[in-house]
Formats: structure tokens, sequence, C-alpha cells
């Protein structure tokens, strides 16, 4: 999961230089120039964009995303352009992205790109592999893939993802860096392309030729740049058809989506929590019309709604679909965080985390080699109780792992961030109590009474989804969890760090340090006494000098978790529960039988729910999964991943084991 960086040299002439492909990065003849030639002009995209004005977006691919030179080309461009559709979607691929210190050193080279320059740096991240999703501008979206491109393209989520209309190969020459060139990407290349794509490049070569030919494209040699006698274009011949849903070759067929329908534009979202505000927000960006419904008479009611929330990594010892998922995720609520501080500020301190090391997983230590290999030290790095201690501002009771990204938010305040914006409405004091499709639209019920009618409806009351007939099979479970707030005292207003042991001990805040939070299987609201000593004493148990957290207890709060089984969130497209047995019946007598038929879904039905205490972290890259699901977008998370979130995931389970 961390990725390699360039290793790159600075040549006398300014120019960044591969010290791995011996190659330049970009011409030193006139590298804007360059670009504007082969890739934009050739691929006559202004021209394209007008004639698609009426469309809802333009996706461009590229391999080799080095810099980020045609990226911002385009931007300039697609801002300056007068008639085009609204969304401009580029998917770039990068094996070994550039340090941020040195793309800003080569960004500063390009004064005339210095605004989508300055939006880039601020966003980009330059150590872990997957895709990393930046919304740059309004209408312009970036998602960045690092790691070998065929298989982040293998990985891609190929049936469910529009097709991309354009190309940009520019990798490294293929004298030097063969893998970006081969058939077999050319062919992934075509498979994620229709009969309008367009490709171009700066390489003629004979064998990038011979490879794009046989994927399906005519070639074309028109004339180069600079010194360059010649460069290359190409348009689709013969569309190859992407996967069939019912693939029988698939060995999970179930969580094949069915094709995405075309829908209207307004979305009802059951709950007001994180889950439900996070998605409401992202599908207002895209200019959905979203009304949120909450049961209770103020936002985050439930247990989205103590005081602070930490901001962290779920570590694993092992690379795997669950811990991609929570370091794309981590790194994702982290750049919407920062953007939203910019723009205005939820209740966000970047104080830092210390996650106690003792304290981490104990049915499965985590193991300080493992991590290291698996996680950069931008993310996550181990500090000696002393270095932790310092960074903490108070003497510690163990080594700790420090998320130096990490921090507090306030839940509520992210909450109404996000509703505020003018494409979204909320209407509290209402509680949803049953969902039914008509003439292809969703009505929305409260005790029999038609309360509201939307194309789409996204799920995220947390365990209350169970109450609705669509849901009632899915195995949500509630965790009740305490939390205590204490009164600082001289010592202990030193704190400077969220510190993770037992509990979570916040910096103080007004006079007051919060503590969360108790965990136990069952639902009781009433405050329990035993549950606030506990607190006390697990918080005090963070510090070496125990006496540094007071015994001054100033309110308690109770609040009820939804977590799943496997302690996973439940993700996308809501099942046809009695369509899908019928459908997998067989898994019942063989669990390795073969199907043609793919997954059976209610048209139009989400789910965002089960983020038990990681909801911080796992809501907002979940909720742009579900906008991406529903708008028809490229999807920002590899098939493994959907798949590992997919809500049926359950009900597969349970027929393969005669349940």
């Amino acid at each position: 999961m961390k990725i390699k960086n360039a290793e790159i040299s600075w040549l006398e002439s300014g120019l960044p230089y591969s010290t791995e492909f011996q190659d330049i990065y970009y011409s030193k003849d006139n590298a804007l120039a360059e670009s504007q030639q082969v890739f934009v002009q050739a691929n006559k995209l202004e021209q394209r964009w007008t004639d698609a004005a009426q469309d809802e977006t333009f996706r461009i691919g590229e391999l080799g995303f080095g810099a980020g030179l045609n990226f911002l080309q385009t931007c300039k461009l697609w801002q300056a352009s007068e008639q085009r559709p609204p969304l401009l979607h580029y998917i770039a691929f990068e094996k070994h992205p550039l340090r941020r210190a040195d793309l800003r050193r080569v960004l500063q080279c390009w004064p005339t790109l210095s605004e989508p320059s300055q939006l880039l740096l601020e966003q980009y991240i330059d150590h872990s592999e997957g895709c990393h999703r930046i919304r740059l501008a309004s209408g312009i979206t970036l998602d960045l893939y690092f790691g070998d491109a065929q298989e982040q393209l293998r990985r891609r989520m190929q049936e469910s993802c529009p097709s991309i209309q354009c190309w940009f190969l520019d990798g490294f020459s293929p004298a030097r860096n063969g893998q970006l060139w081969q058939e077999s990407l050319m062919q992934l290349v075509a498979a994620a392309s229709d009969q309008t794509t367009t490709l171009s490049s700066y390489s003629v070569a004979g064998h990038v030729r011979s490879a794009i030919d046989s994927a399906g494209f005519d070639v074309f040699k028109r004339d180069g740049f600079g010194r360059k006698r010649h460069s290359l274009f190409a348009s689709r011949r013969t569309p190859i058809e992407k996967q069939a849903a019912a693939d029988a070759s698939a060995p999970t067929p179930w969580f094949i989506l069915p094709t995405a329908q075309k829908l209207g534009r307004s979305v009802a979202i059951i709950g007001a929590g994180l889950a439900g505000c996070s998605t409401a927000y992202s599908l207002a960006q895209r200019g959905y019309k979203v009304t949120v419904f909450e049961a209770a008479d103020s936002l985050a009611a439930g247990a989205s709604g103590i005081a602070r929330l930490a901001l962290r990594c779920r570590l694993f010892n092992a690379p795997s679909a669950e811990a991609e998922f929570y370091l794309q995720a981590y790194n994702f609520a982290l750049r919407q965080i920062q953007q939203l501080e910019k723009a205005g500020s939820p209740d966000w301190e970047a104080t830092g985390l210390l996650q106690l090391h003792k304290a981490m997983n104990k049915r499965k230590p985590l193991q300080q080699d493992i991590l290291q290999g698996l996680y950069s030290q931008s993310v996550v790095r181990l500090l000696d109780c002393n270095a932790a201690s310092q960074q903490a501002g108070l003497a510690l009771s163990d080594a700790a792992w420090y998320f130096a990204g990490g921090g507090a938010m306030n839940p509520v305040s992210l909450c109404e961030h996000y509703l505020a914006h003018p494409n979204i409405h909320c209407v509290r004091t209402t509680t949803i109590t049953a969902l039914q499709r008509t003439d292809g639209r969703w009505q929305l019920k409260t005790n029999d009474a038609d309360v509201a009618t939307a194309d789409s409806v996204v799920i995220a009351n947390s365990y209350s989804a169970a109450k609705l007939s669509q849901c009632t099979e899915l195995p949500l479970q509630i965790s009740r969890g305490q939390t205590t707030e204490i009164a600082s005292n001289a010592g202990s207003e030193s704190l400077c760090s969220v510190v993770s042991g037992e509990r979570t001990v916040f910096p103080a805040k007004a006079g007051r340090h919060l503590l969360a939070a108790s965990y136990a299987e069952c639902d009781e609201l009433q405050v329990s006494a035993d549950d606030r000593m506990e607190n006390l004493r697990l918080a005090r148990e963070t510090f070496s000098d125990k006496e540094t957290i007071g015994l001054e207890a100033l309110t308690d709060r109770v609040a009820l978790r939804c977590n799943s089984p496997d302690r996973f969130p439940l993700v996308g497209m809501v099942p046809d529960v009695s369509q899908m047995r019928a459908n997998y019946a067989e898994l019942t007598r063989n669990a390795k039988a073969r199907f043609t038929t793919s997954g059976h879904y209610h048209p139009g039905l989400y789910i965002n729910v089960a983020h038990g205490s990681n909801g911080l972290a796992s809501c907002p890259l979940s909720a742009e999964l579900l906008a991406s699901l529903i708008a028809g977008e490229n999807l920002p998370c590899s098939r493994d991943i959907v798949s590992r979130l997919n809500p049926s995931r359950f009900l597969i389970r349970d027929l393969k084991q005669q349940k």
C-alpha cells in the first residue's frame, strides 16, 4: 500500500531527470507547447467540448501523470472554454509519483499554470497506492491512481464505470519503460473506451503502434513537435464490449451491479448523521437536489453527535481490501476536512493523534516491521515513549503510533457545514417508516402517510435502517458507548495531541477533556456510573503519572453505534433479498457453484451504515462512492473494495453456510 516515489535528479538545465528510467520528465524545447500540440490539440478537445456541451461529463484518461502538465493544461483550457459539459473527470495513472517538494519545484517552472498548480499542490498526496480523488475546482475532478497502471486498470470496476473519451499516453520512452506501452495494457485502455474515444502520444515506435492497433484503434502518424518528426494519433475502430454483468467466469457475480440507469436528479437521504450528511454533500456538489430526513430535532443526534470525534486510520497487519479502504478513506477525509476548513471551517483541531502501542488490536497485535512496510511515515510512524510524550505535551505510559494528520472534529459542526450547501434541504423530526417504489420513483412514508417522492433514496440512519422492509435481513448490530467529560487542571491543560489508549483523551477545550468511549454489546441508553468510573480509570492509565487526569466528572453521554458482524461498513445498492435468494439458491448445496446471473438490487435504493467508531474517517469516502454510483461516474474505489462493502455479502455468506 505504501508507494515508491520517483527518484529524480536535477539537470543543470533545470529539468527533472528520472534516475530509474534514465529519461527527462518533459521536453527541454518547450514543454507547454509540446503538451498543447501532442495532447490537447491533437484530440481536438475544445471542439469536442463544444459539440458535447449538452452532455454531463467529459472524461480523459492518462498513462504517466508525471508532474501533471497535461492535466493542468487541460484544466486551463476547460476553465477558459465558453461551451463545454459542466463536468470534467480526469483519470490518471502514475507508478512512481513525484514527492510533493519535487512537484512544487517543477510547477514553479510554469507560471502561466500557477492557479491550477496551487490547487493541485494543496491536495496532492505522494505516499499511498490506489485511487486518490481530488476535487480540484468547481466541475473538475481528478482521480489520481498510484501504482502499476495495468494492475490499477484491472482492479477498476469496469462494468460500473463510464467509458473514457480521450487518452493521453505520456509515459517515459518505450525503450526505457516498456511496461507502460505493452499490448496487454493497451487492451485494458481499449476496454475502458468506446467508439468515440481518441488517443494520442509523442511516441510512434513500431511496437507501440502495433499494440494500439491490436487493441482496436486506427493509428495515424502526425507531425511531431520540435525535433521529433512524428507524433501518434488513434481513434477507435471496433468497440470492445465491456465485460458482461452476467459473465459466467466471474467468481462473484452477485457483486456485479446492474447497468446504471439514468434516474432523475432528486435524492432523499434518511438520517442526518455523518453518513447521511456527507452523502448529501457529495451529491449536492454534483448538482443533485437533496432532501435529508432526520427523526430527531437536531443533526447528528446519535453516535455522530458526541462533543468530538478522533480522526485516525484504522491499521492492519496485511494488505487487503479492508486495509486499502481505510487508508484511502483516511487520506480522503483529511483532504476534505482541510478543504472545508480553508473554505470557512468546521470545528477541526489539527492536533495529531497518538495511539498507544499496547492498546492497539489486542486480539491481533499490530507488528511494527509489517506496519512500517505497509504504511508511509506520512500516514503513521512509531514513536518511543519519550518522543510520544513530547508530542503529547504530557508523559505517556507507552510508546505510540503517531498520525501526524490526525486530530479532533466537532461532528455536529461538520454536519452543519455539509448541509449548508444550497442544493440541500433538511427536514427534522420526521421518521421515515416505509419506502415504496411506484412508477419509477420512491415514495417515502411516515405512519402510512406520504411525505415525499424522490428518484433515488440513500438509507443512512444507522441501526434504524433495519426497520425498513428492504433492510430487515441486513445483520446490523448495536453497541453502546458512553463518553465522559471531566474538568481540566493545571497539569492536564498541557495535553496538546489526541491520545488514544483503552480510552481516547482529547486536549482540553473550554476547561473540559472528553474521554471516549466505553463499549458494550447492548442498547441500554441509561447513563452508567460504572462506565463513568471505568472511563476515568482507563483514561488515567494513558499517562505515566495517573494523577495527571482529574476525577471531576462533569457530564456523560450515551449513544448507540451501528456495526456489522465483520466490523466493516455496508455501502452500496440495497439487494433485493428474495430475488437474490432465488438466483443463488444453488449455493446452499454447492458453495462453489457457478452462475451466469448478476446481482439483483432495488433500483435507485442505496445504503450507507455500520461505520462503528470509524465514521469520521470512513463516511466521506463512502459518501463519494455512493455519489459516483448514483451519478454514473468513475468509481473512486477498486472492485475489491466495492465488493467488500457490498451489503449483499452477508446474504451470500448465509447461503453458502446453508442458513
